[in-house]
C-alpha cells in the first residue's frame, strides 16, 4: 500500500511539473508567432544600457539616448549561471525607455521615463536551425501589440548577435554578472573580439 502511495504521489509530482515547465515555456502560436509575456518585469533583471538601442528604438529626434533594460526568464538565468550557456527555452525581452533629464530634484543626470519599445529574442535550436535564435519586435505600447512573428532573417539584428555576441548570439558581454560565468566557464566564443566594433 505505501509503495502503491508512493507510486502515487511520484506520478502526480511528475506531471505538475511537466505543466509548470509548459507554462514557463515561451508561448509559441501555430503560425510561429510569440506572445508577448505580460509579466517579463517579475524575471531576472540583467542590465541596463543608456544609448545602446540601435534602428528606429534608437533615434532619439533631439531628445536624450534612450536606456535599455533586459529582462530574463528565471529558469533561464539560473541554467546559465551555473553552465555559462544559456538553455534551449531562453527568453530575453529587451525594453527601451525614454530617457528624461531634470526631473524632481534631478539635475544633472538621466533617469528613465515611459516604455519605447519592447523587444525579444528566443533561442529554439530545432525551431530556428540557422543559428538557433530569432528576433522579435513587439513595437511600441501605444500598437497594443500582444503576439509577433519572427523578424526576417535579413534583418541587421542576425548578422550582429551572430558576429558580435560573446556567447552564442547573445551580447553577454554587457552583462557583468553573466560575463564573470562565461570567462570563468570557457563559453565566450573564441572568436569573440571586445576590440572590434559593430558597422
Amino acid at each position: 500500500m505505501k509503495a502503491t502511495l508512493k507510486s502515487v504521489i511520484a506520478t502526480l509530482a511528475t506531471a505538475l511539473c511537466a505543466v509548470a515547465a509548459a507554462a514557463d515555456a515561451p508561448q509559441i502560436d501555430a503560425s510561429g508567432a510569440l506572445q508577448r509575456p505580460a509579466d517579463y518585469r517579475q524575471w531576472v533583471f540583467l542590465t541596463s544600457g543608456l544609448g545602446m538601442a540601435y534602428g528606429a528604438a534608437g533615434q532619439s529626434e533631439g531628445r536624450p539616448a534612450p536606456f535599455t533594460n533586459v529582462f530574463v526568464k528565471p529558469e533561464a538565468w539560473r541554467g546559465f549561471m551555473q553552465t555559462g550557456v544559456w538553455p534551449e527555452g531562453t527568453l530575453f525581452v529587451l525594453e527601451v525607455r525614454r530617457a528624461l533629464e531634470a526631473q524632481s530634484i534631478n539635475q544633472q543626470g538621466r533617469t528613465q521615463g515611459e516604455v519605447v519599445v519592447v523587444e525579444a529574442s528566443l533561442k529554439d535550436s530545432k525551431r530556428y536551425p540557422d543559428g538557433g535564435w530569432a528576433y522579435f519586435d513587439f513595437g511600441t505600447p501605444q500598437a497594443g501589440k500582444t503576439a509577433t512573428a519572427p523578424l526576417p532573417r535579413t534583418e541587421a539584428c542576425y548578422a550582429c548577435h551572430s558576429k558580435h555576441g560573446a556567447v552564442e548570439w547573445t551580447f553577454t558581454q554587457f552583462y557583468p554578472e553573466q560575463f564573470a560565468v562565461a570567462t570563468s566557464k570557457h563559453t565566450v566564443r573564441a572568436d569573440y573580439d571586445p576590440a572590434r566594433k559593430a558597422q
